[in-house]
This record gives C-alpha cells, sequence and structure tokens, in this order.
C-alpha cells in the first residue's frame, strides 16, 4: 500500500484510500506512523475536494488519537468532522462522529459529557431514519445500549433501565447477537437498587444469569468470560460463596482458552476471594500465588508498551492515563477478614457447647487443636501472600517514579529546544509565543518531578508544587527595571496528577500576565498569591497593586490566548474565576466548592 500511495500514476481519490489503509494498518505496531498517514491522507483529500473521504480520514485521525490517549485531541478531531458533516450536509456521517465522541468521552471518565454526545447521535439517527427497521435496527440498538451505560456511569438508574430494554426489545424483535450486554446491563441496574429486596435482587440473578446464557448459546466465548465475572461478583455481594467459586471457575477456563490474561488475572483474584470466604486457604494461596505471577506479566508488557507510547505523547493527563497498574491487595485482606469472622464464631461455638458439660471435653480439645494447626497454616500463607504482594507493590512504584522521571526529562528537552529556537528566532513576536509555550512546558515538567520525589505518586501536594513554580517564574520574569515583590500564602492541597497539570498552567498563565502586563510604568509591585482548602475544592487568590484590567477583563470575547487558556483550565477544573471589584490593581479568585 506504501508503493501504491507513492506511484506516480495513480489518481489522488485512490491515494487517499491506500493512505488511509495504510495508517489503519499499521495503527496496531506504531500509533506515530498511523496518524502521519492519516493525516497525510486528510490533507490529500482536503486538497482535492474529496470530502467524503476528508470525513473518513478525520474519523481515523481522531481514532488514532484516542488510542494515544490524548482524548482533548480527539474530540477536537471529531468535532471537525461535525463541523464539515453539517457544511457541506452530509448528515449520514453525524451519527458515526457523535457516537465516537461520546465513546472518547466515557473512556476519559467524563460521562455527563458522554451522555451529551450520546444523545446528539441518537437524534442525528432519528433525524435520518425517523422509523426502527430491520436495516437500521442495529445502529439504535447500539445507541440504546451506549445511552443505557452512561446513565447507568451517573447512577441514573431509571433512565439506563429504559434505553437497556430498548435495546433489549430490539434484539429480540431483530433477531440481533448481542452477547447478553443489555440483560447484563438491567441486571447490575436491579443489583444497584437501594433498597434491596428479594424481588430486586432475583431479578438482577435472572438478568445476570440470562446474559450468561446468551452469550454461551452465540458461541461468545469473551463475554460469556466477563459476564461471569459481573455474576460472580453479584454471589460474592449476596454470600453465596460456592456459586461465585463455580462462576469463577468456568471464567478462568475460558479466559485461558482465549488467551485474554486480564480476564485471567481479574477470574484468579474472584477465586482467592471465594476460595478463602469457603475456608479452603490452601486454594485461596494458590490463586494468589498464580495472580501474583500473571500480574507480574503483565505488568512487564505494560511496562514496554507505556515506555513506546512515551515517544509520541508528552501530555501530562495523558501520560497517567497510559499507565495504569494494578495494586491489589484483596486476596489477602479478604482471607485475613474471613478467618476473623470464622475465629469469632469457632470461639463462641466453643463456649456454648462447654456449657453442655465436662462430658465432650475430649472432643473440643481435640477439634480446638486440629483449628489452631489449620489457623497456624493459614496465617502462614497469608504472610507469605502478604510479603509477595508488598513486593510486587514496591516494584510498581519503582517503576512509576522511573517513568514520572522520564516524563520530566523529556519535558525539559522540549523546553530547552524551545528556548534554543526562541534564542535564535529573528522575529521577536514568535520568540515571546515559543518563550510563553516554554514555561508552560516547565508548569508541566514540575508536576512530576513533585510526584518522582513524592511517596505518594497518585497525588501531587500543590502547595509545594506552587512554591516551585512560582520561584521559577519570578527567577526567569523578574527584571532589574522593575521591583516587584512575590509573596505567597499557601495551604497543603492535594490533587491528582490530571488537575495538577491543570493547575500549574492556569497559575502560569496567570502570574506571568501579571509580571508583564500588570504594573505597566510602574517602577515597583507587589503580586501576592494564595491557596486555600474551600470545603472538598479549593480558593486560588492572585492579586496585584498595578494598572488593573482593561475593560475586557476575562470576557468570552477576547481573543488573547492567555486569556482563552486561563478560561479552558478553570472550566477543566470544574471551578470559576471572578474579578473582585478593588481600588488598586486586580485581584481574581478562582473557586472550586
Amino acid at each position: 500500500m506504501r508503493l501504491l500511495s507513492n506511484y506516480p500514476g495513480v489518481p489522488d481519490t485512490l491515494r487517499v484510500f491506500y493512505l488511509s489503509r495504510l495508517a489503519a494498518a499499521t495503527y496496531d505496531s506504531s500509533l506515530s506512523k498511523a496518524l502521519h498517514y492519516a493525516q497525510q491522507a486528510g490533507n490529500l483529500a482536503k486538497k482535492i475536494g474529496y470530502v467524503r473521504g476528508e470525513l473518513n480520514c478525520i474519523r481515523l485521525t481522531a481514532n488514532i488519537y484516542s488510542g494515544m490517549g490524548d482524548y482533548v485531541a480527539a474530540i477536537r478531531c471529531y468535532q471537525a468532522g461535525v463541523d464539515l458533516a453539517q457544511a457541506k450536509n452530509l448528515k449520514p456521517h453525524l451519527f458515526r462522529l457523535y457516537d465516537n465522541m461520546g465513546a472518547t468521552a466515557a473512556a476519559a471518565g467524563e460521562y455527563a459529557r458522554s451522555l451529551k454526545y450520546m444523545l446528539r447521535a441518537l437524534a442525528a439517527l432519528k433525524e435520518l431514519e425517523p422509523v426502527i427497521n430491520k436495516t437500521n435496527a442495529e445502529d439504535y440498538l447500539h445507541s440504546f445500549s451506549n445511552l443505557g451505560n452512561s446513565y447507568f456511569a451517573l447512577g441514573k438508574n431509571e433512565q439506563a433501565s429504559i434505553y437497556a430494554r430498548q435495546a433489549l426489545a430490539l434484539a429480540n424483535t431483530y433477531q440481533i447477537k448481542s452477547g447478553g450486554k443489555f440483560r447484563m446491563l438491567l441486571g447490575r441496574i436491579f443489583e444497584a437498587q437501594r433498597p434491596r429486596t428479594a424481588a430486586t435482587m432475583d431479578s438482577a440473578a435472572h438478568y445476570l444469569q440470562a446474559a450468561v446464557a446468551e452469550a454461551e448459546a452465540e458461541g461468545e466465548l469473551a463475554e460469556m468470560a466477563d459476564e461471569l465475572l459481573g455474576l460472580a461478583e453479584f454471589y460474592q455481594a449476596q454470600r453465596l460463596y460456592p456459586a461465585m467459586l463455580a462462576a469463577t471457575a468456568r471464567s478462568l477456563k475460558l479466559a485461558r482458552k482465549l488467551g485474554a490474561k486480564h480476564l485471567q488475572l481479574e477470574a484468579l483474584s474472584a477465586m482467592a476471594d471465594a476460595s478463602a470466604a469457603l475456608g479452603d486457604y490452601r486454594g485461596a494461596y494458590t490463586a494468589g500465588e498464580q495472580a501474583n505471577a500473571l500480574q507480574k506479566e503483565l505488568i512487564n508488557s505494560e511496562k514496554t508498551n507505556a515506555i513506546a507510547k512515551l515517544q509520541v505523547q508528552y501530555d501530562v493527563r495523558e501520560q497517567e492515563q497510559q499507565i495504569q497498574l494494578l495494586t491489589q491487595r484483596g486476596v489477602a485482606s479478604a482471607a485475613l477478614a474471613r478467618e476473623q469472622e470464622r475465629r469469632q464464631w469457632g470461639l463462641l461455638g466453643i463456649a456454648g457447647v462447654l456449657a453442655l458439660g465436662l462430658a465432650t471435653g475430649g472432643l473440643l480439645h481435640w477439634r480446638l487443636r486440629r483449628s489452631q494447626g489449620q489457623l497456624a497454616l493459614a496465617n502462614q500463607h497469608l504472610g507469605t501472600a502478604n510479603r509477595t504482594i508488598q513486593q510486587a507493590v514496591e516494584e510498581k512504584g519503582v517503576l512509576l517514579q522511573e517513568l514520572h522521571h522520564r516524563v520530566k526529562n523529556n519535558l525539559q528537552m522540549i523546553s530547552s529546544l524551545l528556548g534554543w529556537q526562541s534564542d535564535i528566532m529573528p522575529d521577536p513576536q514568535l520568540a515571546v509565543v515559543l518563550a510563553g509555550n516554554q514555561a508552560r512546558i516547565q508548569s508541566m515538567a514540575l508536576v512530576h518531578e513533585c510526584l518522582y520525589q513524592a511517596d505518594n505518586l497518585a497525588q501531587v501536594r500543590i502547595d509545594a508544587y506552587l512554591t516551585e513554580l512560582l520561584t521559577s517564574l519570578h527567577s526567569s520574569l523578574a527584571s532589574p527595571q522593575k521591583e516587584i515583590t512575590l509573596s505567597t500564602d499557601l495551604e497543603p492541597v492535594l490533587m491528582d496528577t490530571r488537575e495538577a497539570a491543570y493547575f500549574g498552567l492556569l497559575v502560569n498563565e496567570l502570574v506571568t500576565n501579571a509580571y508583564k502586563h500588570a504594573f505597566g510604568e510602574q517602577s515597583t509591585g507587589k503580586l501576592h498569591v494564595s491557596l486555600a482548602r474551600k470545603d472538598a475544592g479549593f480558593r486560588l487568590s492572585v492579586s496585584d497593586d498595578g494598572t488593573g484590567l482593561p475593560t475586557t477583563g476575562f470576557s468570552s470575547k477576547s481573543k488573547s490566548i492567555g486569556i482563552s487558556l486561563v478560561q479552558f483550565m478553570v472550566k477543566q477544573l470544574k471551578a470559576t474565576i471572578t474579578v473582585v471589584p478593588q481600588l488598586v490593581g486586580t485581584h481574581l479568585e478562582i473557586i472550586r466548592a
């Protein structure tokens, strides 16, 4: 296909087709190459006015961005496709584009946004095909299924149930194979209902068991293995441990047949829990050891894939999403809890039997000695399992620190390149733009520096992070001609890595803007940054004694890139920005309750 795409006699429309196929073919081996081919195909299609080909390339490019974990770029790409389809009145493309946008938002964990896109997808489908028939039934079923899952993820079980039942009705009416997905969703909906009643639990069991049976009848082994795990979770919640053990055993057998290692890991972990609950500590230990071995194998595989993807992706938020390492302590914790419960009941039983008389003392003594021996053996197994799990957790911690260190180094390398390019840039305006981008990248690199040095690899101490960031900004922006005093009042606030990156970029824009524009012709000035906890959120204040904001302020009509970035970061943090009136200077407050 590469040769055909470069052959001189090939028409441009065919060249677009070959390039897009080449992008799809290289998707699994190299996302960077796939993105290159997809963008090349899209540019050619746009150049020759081949609109349908351009739309297909836009979707392909967005899919690749999503595969990289760059969900922001993917959504923007899909939106460009929507705008093009609406401009050219190509309505048949809207359903797929909105559907893809919804799936991407769900993958990013933004379920409210996902629901919005899924509803638009259904509206586009209804406008194009208002009557459900055999031809479009599968599209409607797909849309109903997605909406059901979106509503369920948001805790809106009533709406989720409506769409799940509609999907199930279409599957039954038009004999569409579903692998039991809709029955599984209905089972989870009934299981999640509160308060729990015998009727709701019976309904949940009925749909979950029917989902497994349907997947088995259709030969959908992967679906069946996953749905058996869902059924096992239900049995665990109902304390039906023999049924739970049987379901996990079936799931493990199917997962091994398919070579699905992640399903094998889940099945082994659930099997260990079930065995421990039934008092089979040897079986629990064996399953736990197998799960640990498989987990190490998956971690090594994920490590290789993650390092390869780091070469083509430098967005801080997405790096965390590319590296999701498992930390499971379930086997040992569940076994220990069951053992403690068993010991308590055993002691009560012994007390009751002793009350009956000394005649059974010898038998009780023998049983007690045997229980103590079993308990000692179980504790020995649990101690070994705990040490193994602790070692695995420590290894994963080292791996995460190494990855944060690599990301920080990569970002600093990009910052250095931008600084070098800014120094040799003949156009002063371009040099200023590059310097601004350099500061933004440095703020993101600091997040990974904090994580690399921290004990907690999942959260960032924002007060410590801001101390380093503000010190760096003051060193780079301070001028001998203007004596600007920077003061801070920072309370301890914790954020995850994604929010910390947005927060750092927000502070970078506000403080940089203050240094450059707030003091005008003044020779001295004061700048104060404060951070305080506010319920479950925060209050960030940036104030100065300068000349004050222009009349446009932080209006959405402003064309300033800095203001646009501030508005975007505030939105991502689910916060609000307010200009507090004062006689001198500017006082900004960003609040998330």
